[in-house]
């Protein structure tokens, strides 16, 4: 079983934040993400592998310094086609029987969790994001035995796909994968669920905390 973390870029990351934070305070929220991530990856037990999939230089580094493999997609795919380069790789070069896809932007994942997801997964497991619009991680063994969607409204369409082709998928809501970053509220919830992260530090190292004390007191005045 391998997990594969897409990182599409670092340079426009979360742009529904753009109002809040500026273009390198974004880039160093995905570095911290990415960081807790693989972070809590290396952790686990139940896996053989982890491949990094980005073209963005920050990629090599971040392989170099979690020892993880790293793959770089075609210039032109998109992600769904970036996940999809990349598990034939692991089929082909690694052997691998199963993968996990897990988002570079959900920074209070757990390793003993995942571990447990992983455990206890068929054939198809789907980890939603909190409104259950999105898909936050998908298990799949054996790999790609469902197409890949992952275009921001992806739950339903991958239970829909893994019925249609004969798998009932596990769907395991309220999972830490739940808490994916997007939005100035989502930073305030991983202060306050995980305040231990490399996450939650940079902000309040870099002053957006204050920054989101202030636009919460706003709001609410």
């Amino acid at each position: 079983m391998w997990a594969i973390v897409p990182i599409k870029t670092f340079e426009r990351a979360k742009q529904r934040l753009a109002n809040v934070l500026s273009e390198e305070e974004r880039r160093a929220l995905m570095l911290a993400m990415a960081r807790d991530v693989l972070t809590c990856l290396t952790k686990c037990n139940q896996l053989s592998g982890i491949l990094i999939v980005s073209r963005t230089p920050e990629a090599d580094a971040l392989a170099q310094s979690f020892g993880t493999e790293r793959y770089a997609e075609s210039p032109t795919a998109n992600l769904a086609q970036a996940l999809e380069q990349a598990t034939q790789h692991l089929i082909d070069h690694f052997n691998a029987n199963g993968v996990v896809i897990v988002p570079a932007d959900v920074p209070g994942i757990d390793a003993q969790e995942l571990d447990q997801l992983l455990s206890n997964n068929k054939t198809v497991t789907i980890l939603p994001d909190a409104e259950n619009i999105g898909t936050n991680g998908l298990i799949s063994k054996p790999p790609m035995c469902l197409p890949y969607i992952f275009d921001g409204q992806s739950f339903k369409p991958h239970v829909d796909a893994a019925f249609e082709r004969g798998i009932t998928p596990i769907i395991v809501p309220a999972t830490k994968f739940a808490l994916d970053i997007d939005t100035p509220k989502d930073l305030v919830a991983v202060l306050n669920d995980e305040p231990h992260s490399q996450t939650a530090s940079y902000l309040r190292r870099s002053g957006i905390t204050a920054r989101l004390e202030q636009l919460t007191n706003s709001l609410s005045g």
